[in-house]
């Protein structure tokens, strides 16, 4: 069994209604896990103390008094396979 290396493939898009081509290299996903939170952290202090709306527009909640979760881990985790039959350890 042999894996693809997905950073090196090159995606094959159309843009406009289909009118023209764009070929360009697979970008890394940034959109869950620890690079996600780094990222979401760095995009909070650019920010900076920003308020937002909230409870229909009656209150206003400051991005600073947000709290920060963490990830959990999975170690330990029992996990179903098969059709919920068999039970596996991360």
């Amino acid at each position: 069994m042999t894996g693809i290396d997905f950073i090196d493939t090159i995606v094959v898009r159309t843009v406009d209604k289909g009118t023209r081509i764009v070929k360009e290299r697979v970008k890394s996903q940034n959109w869950a896990g620890a690079e996600f939170k780094k990222f979401e952290k760095q995009r909070r202090k650019l920010a900076g103390d920003v308020g937002l709306a909230s409870s229909k527009g009656t209150r206003t909640i400051h991005l600073s008094k947000f709290a920060e979760t963490k990830i959990p881990s999975l170690k330990g985790l029992a996990m179903s396979t098969g059709r919920g039959t068999g039970i596996r350890k991360i």
